[in-house]
C-alpha cells in the first residue's frame, strides 16, 4: 500500500470522525457536532465514506481527489459561514464560535485532497546510475 493511499484513507476517516464525534460550533453551552449542526457536513460525511470505499476498491489514491475536493468545499463553506441554528433576531448578531472539530475537519479534508492529487502523480522510473 502506498503512502498516498494510506494518507487518503486516514484523512477521509479523520474527516468523518471529526464530523461525527467532535464539537464544531459553540453557541453558549450548546456545542453540536458537525452532524447535528449542518446538512452540508452530513453530505461531507457521505463523501468521506464514498472516498474510503473508492480508495479501498481502486487500490490507489488517484480516484479520490474529486470526492475529497467536494468534501473540502462543503467543509470550508461551513467553516467560513457557520450555521445560524435557526435564530433570527431582526439583525441582532448571535455569536457562533468555531470549535476544534471545524479545524480538524478542515485540515483532514485538505489532507484528503492532497493525498488524492499526489496519488495522481506519475511514478518515475528508478534511475540506473552506475552503468546498470
Amino acid at each position: 500500500m502506498t503512502w498516498a493511499r494510506r494518507a487518503a484513507l486516514a484523512s477521509s476517516g479523520l474527516l468523518a470522525a471529526s464530523i461525527l464525534l467532535l464539537p464544531w460550533y459553540g453557541l453558549g453551552a450548546y456545542e453540536p457536532n458537525g452532524w447535528d449542526a449542518s446538512f452540508w457536513l452530513r453530505a461531507a460525511v457521505v463523501l468521506a465514506a464514498l472516498n474510503l470505499v473508492s480508495v479501498r476498491a481502486d487500490g490507489r489514491a488517484a480516484g479520490s481527489a474529486p470526492l475529497a475536493a467536494l468534501a473540502l468545499a462543503l467543509v470550508a463553506a461551513r467553516v467560513v459561514l457557520p450555521p445560524d441554528f435557526g435564530f433570527d433576531f431582526d439583525g441582532l448578531d448571535v455569536p457562533v464560535e468555531r470549535r476544534v472539530g471545524a479545524w480538524v475537519g478542515l485540515a483532514a479534508a485538505a489532507a484528503a485532497v492532497a493525498a488524492g492529487l499526489v496519488g495522481r502523480a506519475p511514478r518515475q522510473a528508478p534511475s540506473r546510475a552506475g552503468g546498470w
